[in-house]
């Protein structure tokens, strides 16, 4: 009897095992790293460049981030990017993550970024007060290697405390930039951290990182201010900056000497040591007798004998009446 129970025990076990394994669960991604297409960037690079690869998003509790990668055509190690922290109310399966440092971009974490981002580099932070459309900014640079210039860009977007009062104006927006190119200059590179475009937000009226909006001049529309139009590129525009051209060699001269160049001498002609000789005008009177002295006397002629060719009539033999000689 108890043998009979263990097989039936047996028995309903596998059966239970083979449904399970015919159950259509699938394969779940977890939350980690999720790779977007260029288009789905919360942030762009300015026009022309440099060229957007692919965005690797990352969601938190309280924030979302993207590095957006470049294309890099520099000799220095290193992936070019541009990083966006946004941090605001996330999405509700958003909220059982873990949450991102909301920590200020202090200088003893941006040294360890830019000793991360630039091995082996010597990078040097500018002690320039720098400002683009959303505020202050800073920035490292550096010669990579070969011909590479390298630039480490730093932003932190926030409204002023001030405008936070009452639950308005919250949010903020970290950006960082690392950019290594070839053959151009620093200024070349800081034009990307002045026309860098953030295209994410939250749908939330309290989210506003910008501020209050900028009230416009008093004096426009107004009779006795003039506005003229604006000579010239404003600086920092993208496709403004010139890239460094590669230098040029400079081809060897060949030296020619006189030992290898033969100098041909071409005769100059004899100066004539004959007097110039004076020819009269026509209408001059002729003179009888007398001989200018300075005239030559003519060649003297010499005597020829005079040959008569006959007539052909001569050679016929008619001569009819003429004589032949």
């Amino acid at each position: 009897m108890s043998n009979t129970a263990t097989a039936i025990a047996l028995a309903c076990g596998v059966a239970l095992t083979l449904s399970g394994c015919n159950t259509p669960a699938g394969v779940q991604q977890s939350g980690g790293p999720k790779m977007l297409a260029p288009e789905e960037a919360l942030i762009f690079p300015p026009p022309g460049g440099p060229e957007v690869l692919t965005v690797i998003n990352r969601n938190y509790a309280n924030a979302v981030q993207q590095d957006v990668i470049l294309r890099s055509d520099a000799a220095t190690p290193g992936q070019n990017y541009l990083k966006v922290q946004l941090f605001g109310p996330q999405k509700a399966e958003d909220t059982g993550r873990g949450g991102l440092s909301e920590s200020s971009l202090r200088v003893s974490s941006i040294s360890r970024e830019i000793r991360s981002a630039f091995p082996g580099v010597a990078m040097a932070t500018s002690a320039e007060y720098l400002q683009n459309n959303y505020g202050a900014f800073s920035y490292a640079s550096g010669r990579g290697y070969g011909n590479d210039a390298c630039i480490y860009g730093w932003q932190q977007i926030r409204s002023p405390e001030d405008a936070r009062q009452g639950f308005k104006n919250l949010g903020r927006i970290n950006v960082t930039l690392r950019l290594c190119q070839s053959g151009v200059t620093v200024r070349y590179l800081l034009s990307v951290m002045y026309n860098y475009t953030i295209t994410g937000n939250y749908l939330s009226s309290d989210w506003n990182p910008y501020g209050i909006a900028q009230d416009p001049d008093k004096g426009l529309g107004r009779p006795g201010n003039p506005i003229y139009p604006v000579s010239g590129a404003a600086p920092m525009q993208p496709g403004t900056q010139t890239p460094v051209a590669a230098p040029v060699l400079a081809r060897p001269r060949t030296v020619v000497t006189a030992a290898t160049v033969p100098v041909v001498v071409q005769p100059q002609p004899a100066a004539s040591t004959r007097p110039a000789v004076l020819i009269p005008s026509p209408t001059a009177p002729r003179a009888s007798g007398s001989r200018p002295a300075d005239v030559p006397p003519p060649a003297r002629r010499i005597e020829t004998k005079r040959v008569a060719i006959p007539s052909p009539a001569c050679v016929a033999g008619q001569t009819s009446g003429q004589t032949c000689n």
